[in-house]
């Protein structure tokens, strides 16, 4: 074995209705790290945000984990303050016949792999941050921002970003619902005409759960009840007709600004959703013979011949806008709407931790770039993120001391 080999805590699952797409990410990391240069932890976030380890979280046919399977693993904690001293470590408690054991489990650097919220929101990158803990793809703030399509929407505008109207509406705090009129009156601000159908979004919700399409008033209703189950704030956009979805992921990870492949995912229904994105294809539950594909299952074509050359000059032009006006570190996918008769494009969305880190799209890049590749991109990049962001914490060295100390 190499014992120079840095470990590297892969985080994944989660509090969040992306969990099991999550661990689908988590496992294909884990599988793709180099193992000449990296040693993989799997560190498994239930549904109730404890943490857990064990090579049983890597067999994809033990999922979901129910009770009997977590006899199996090991509970552990993150050491707050370990980080400060030397690597950061876990806390490992175990109970046998004699009492209690306590030990410590040290690794290098984080990978958060939990998409959606309480993870790809920025309060995971946060938790490391406070922590002293290296970590790999987006910072905190870009997560954060993001996360958020409204703001993302309403910044990248500023900027010249083509983007669709929308409307933000709010689950209401009293339990009450929206009137019809108030409902009314926020899309005739937000669009002057209001005219279906029209699509209902969570807005800090990715892998295109709750999205759905709403023909008329009753159905605009009922989305919205959906959303406001799973998010505290919908959108409302324009459907776009003749609707063409392309998607793109970009890096600095390999030191300069690269693009990947672009890709026209094939959709079944009238726009892509989650069922299009993660079952169309998958043959039912990947077992642990089989490849975790998660993303990689979704049907596609890459290279798109019908894009002409100032639709994929406005893709590239956007996607390098996006990436600088939110600073944005790691792999990221923007993903793209556009009208097929008209040519119309929109970026739709940022996913800072897009499902299975995009590797199909840089697969199919110029120069191709394998998983393992890129995995070792985002890692050591991470590592330099946090020794640029190496600052001076001592009180009296940085001249912020008042008390008097011996």
């Amino acid at each position: 074995m190499n014992q120079s080999r840095k470990t590297i805590a892969v985080f994944f699952g989660g509090r969040s209705v992306e969990h099991d797409v999550s661990v689908l990410t988590g496992l294909q990391f884990l599988e793709a790290l180099d193992p000449d240069r990296y040693a993989g932890l799997p560190v498994y976030v239930d549904p109730d945000g404890c943490f857990w380890t064990g090579n049983l979280l890597k067999k994809r046919s033990r999922y979901p984990l129910g009770e009997d399977a977590k006899k199996e693993l090991t509970a552990i904690s993150l050491d707050i303050g370990a980080g400060k001293a030397g690597k950061p470590k876990f806390s490992v408690v175990k109970k046998g016949l004699l009492g209690e054991s306590r030990s410590t489990l040290s690794f290098d650097l984080a990978v958060p792999a939990i998409h959606g919220s309480n993870g790809e929101d920025g309060s995971l990158q946060g938790l490391f941050e406070f922590m002293n803990i290296p970590y790999a793809g987006c910072r905190m703030l870009g997560s954060a921002a993001t996360i958020d399509k409204n703001f993302t929407k309403t910044t990248l505008a500023q900027h010249g970003v083509p983007v669709l109207a929308h409307a933000a509406l709010s689950r209401r705090t009293d339990g009450s619902f929206w009137e019809k009129s108030d409902v009314e009156k926020a899309l005739q601000e937000a669009f002057s005409e209001i005219t279906f159908p029209l699509c209902v979004k969570p807005h800090r919700l990715g892998s295109s759960i709750g999205v759905a399409r709403a023909n008329d008033w009753d159905s605009l209703i009922a989305a919205l009840i959906s959303v406001f189950r799973i998010d505290e704030t919908a959108l409302i956009e324009p459907f776009v007709a003749n609707l063409v979805e392309y998607n793109i992921s970009a890096s600095r990870a390999f030191g300069d600004f690269r693009l990947s492949a672009i890709e026209r995912p094939l959709q079944e229904s009238a726009f892509l959703d989650f069922k299009d994105k993660y079952l169309a294809g998958s043959g039912g539950v990947k077992l642990d013979d089989a490849p975790v594909e998660g993303m990689a299952a979704q049907n596609r074509v890459l290279h798109p011949e019908e894009l002409t050359d100032d639709q994929q000059a406005l893709i590239f032009a956007v996607t390098a806008k996006a990436f600088d006006v939110f600073g944005l570190t790691g792999i990221v996918r923007i993903d793209f709407l556009c009208d097929s008769k008209t040519g119309g494009l929109w970026l739709n969305e940022i996913n800072s931790i897009p499902g299975s880190f995009a590797f199909y799209l840089w697969k199919a890049a110029s120069p191709a770039v394998s998983f393992s590749e890129l995995a070792t991109a985002m890692i050591e990049e991470g590592f330099r993120e946090a020794a640029a962001k190496r600052l001076e914490t001592d009180v009296v060295k940085s001249g912020g001391a008042i008390f008097q100390r011996d």
